[in-house]
C-alpha cells in the first residue's frame, strides 16, 4: 500500500495537494519526504475556540479543497478519506490535502471503487 501512495503522491502536482519529495527505505522503515506544512490540520483550527473561522474562510477552504479534487479526478485519482484531519494549513499556500494511503488510481473507470473505505466517523449512514 506504501508504495501504491508513494506512486500516486509522486504523480500529482497541485499547490493544494501536498508535494512529495522522495523516499528513503531501512531495513525496517521507510521514509516520506514531503514540504513541511507549519499551520497545523484543519481540523484543530475548527475546534479551537477563539479561532476566527468565517464564512469567507470556510469558501476559501473549500474552493482550494475542489480544485485539488478535481485534479485528483482528472488524473484519474480517488482520494477516498477526505476529512478535517487530512487537510493541512500551509501559511504560504492555503490548505493541502494529504494522506494518500486509502487513495485508489482508477484511471478513467469508476468499476474500481466497490471497496468500502474510510474513517467510520465520516461515513454516511447508508455506506455503513
Amino acid at each position: 500500500m506504501i508504495r501504491d501512495e508513494i506512486k500516486i503522491l509522486s504523480s500529482l502536482d497541485h499547490p493544494n495537494i501536498i508535494k512529495y519529495y522522495e523516499t528513503y527505505e531501512s531495513p525496517n522503515y521507510i521514509y516520506l519526504v514531503m514540504e513541511y506544512c507549519q499551520g497545523g490540520e484543519l481540523f484543530d483550527k475548527l475546534t479551537t475556540r477563539g479561532e476566527d473561522f468565517t464564512e469567507q474562510r470556510a469558501a476559501e477552504i473549500m474552493k482550494s479543497l475542489f480544485l485539488a479534487v478535481n485534479h485528483c479526478h482528472s488524473n484519474g485519482i480517488a482520494h477516498r478519506d477526505l476529512k478535517p484531519e487530512n487537510i493541512m494549513y500551509s501559511v504560504d499556500e492555503g490548505i493541502k490535502i494529504i494522506d494518500f494511503g486509502l487513495s485508489k488510481n482508477t484511471g478513467k473507470s469508476k468499476a474500481n471503487l466497490e471497496t468500502i473505505v474510510g474513517t467510520p466517523y465520516y461515513l454516511a449512514p447508508e455506506v455503513l
